[in-house]
């Protein structure tokens, strides 16, 4: 489990929660907008209860370790929310066009090297 604090207060969660919530704010941090996220929160008394965080480019958490459920029963009371899509989309192959734009840079970056080494008397 994972303690998020954050302006001024604080909040225990999951930890795969807590992974997805900085992944998101991660990647959210060059976007101009704003999204709330409701996120399932451990209370004083034991309870889990819903909070709706604000996730934005502005967003600053800290996180620390809280050792007080088992993974199993971490996973099953903390389950991860779904987060809106931040229009990141995961690509698994790179597409022939991009190899080709990888090996041509490799090249130039090679060819710039070499050239300094020469200069410099390497």
């Amino acid at each position: 489990m994972k303690r998020i604090s954050y302006a001024g207060g604080s909040i225990v969660t999951g930890s795969a929660v807590t992974e997805a919530l900085l992944d998101f704010a991660t990647h959210i941090a060059s976007d101009a907008t704003s999204v709330a996220v409701d996120i399932p929160v451990l209370e004083a008394d034991g309870t889990t209860t819903t909070h709706t965080i604000l996730l934005g480019p502005s967003t600053q958490f800290d996180v620390s370790d809280v050792d007080l459920l088992s993974a199993e029963e971490e996973a099953r009371l903390f389950p991860v929310p779904d987060l809106p899509s931040n229009g990141i989309v995961a690509v698994e192959e790179p597409s022939p066009e991009a190899d080709e734009a990888a090996d041509e840079f490799n090249q130039a970056v090679a060819h710039i090297e070499n050239d300094l080494n020469r200069d410099h008397g390497l």
